[in-house]
């Protein structure tokens, strides 16, 4: 007779599908693996693109979008929510109402993939409108860099950025490091008890797929039961490893190795 562990606890995905496996769908399905989680997703959007750059967003039926994410979460225990890149407004706002329905229970957590990174835009002002109005108020966490940042806050520094995230619903925002002209990677953790600065030395590559990782992966120790700074150190940790053992089989960036833990 064979003994089983306790069953993983289960993160639903929620983001576009890169053909690399570099970012996107794939990526969240290694990172939530790695940590002990079990993914179930939701393509928002196929993408035309390599490990250079995106050339085509081909967001999906905001309609199907949501039939299928409603059908999971009728069926699947869903501890966490992960949320990628979107595609549309209409695919956003499909994602506030899947979360509604969903609870507010669940944590939720946010990327928002704003911009390629070979620098194609993949966000309308419709689009950042919508997730100022109708996710950020539905997220525990947003994970945004500097750019993404400064973009969804309109601030002029980092920290006014982080603190109008805040202010727009989101208690917890985390600004990651990798754009500014630092020695070292600073992310920084904006949170009601104030600031924690996490660095990490600076790797040598461009990565594709850096950001997903990172956010699914603390979706995944939230899914666990972790404390969202305990969460966002362990997911900091496992993303920078994935970096360091990252590989170069394209043309473009390298990619993440999202191996679980002791691999």
């Amino acid at each position: 007779m064979t003994t089983r562990g306790p069953l993983p606890s289960i993160v639903l995905s929620l983001s576009g599908h890169d053909p690399t496996g570099g970012a996107g769908i794939q990526a969240d399905i290694e990172a939530i693996g790695a940590t002990g989680c079990r993914a179930c997703t939701v393509i928002t959007a196929l993408t035309v693109q390599d490990t250079s750059n995106v050339y085509a967003v081909q967001p999906q039926s905001p309609d199907a979008f949501l039939a299928q994410g409603r059908a999971l979460i009728r069926d699947l225990p869903v501890a966490a929510v992960k949320i990628g890149l979107l595609g549309s407004a209409g695919i956003a706002r499909s994602v506030a109402a899947l979360l509604d329905t969903l609870g507010g229970a669940v944590p939720v957590v946010l990327d928002p993939v704003l911009a390629a990174g070979g620098g194609t835009d993949l966000a309308s002002e419709q689009l950042i409108e919508t997730v100022r109005a109708e996710l950020l108020p539905r997220a525990v966490l947003v994970t945004p860099n500097v750019p993404e940042a400064s973009r969804l806050g309109g601030g002029a520094t980092e920290a006014e950025n982080a603190e109008r995230l805040r202010l727009l619903g989101c208690p917890n925002v985390l600004i990651t490091g990798t754009h500014a002209p630092t020695d070292d990677v600073v992310n920084r953790l904006y949170s009601a008890t104030g600031r924690r600065d996490y660095r990490w030395p600076r790797l040598p590559h461009g990565y594709h797929g850096s950001g997903c990782t990172l956010a699914a992966a603390v979706a995944g120790h939230l899914a666990q039961g972790h404390a969202m700074e305990s969460a966002v150190e362990l997911a900091q940790r496992f993303t920078w490893q994935a970096l360091r053992a990252g590989w170069h089989p394209g043309g473009g960036q390298h990619l993440p190795r999202r191996d679980p833990p002791g691999r």
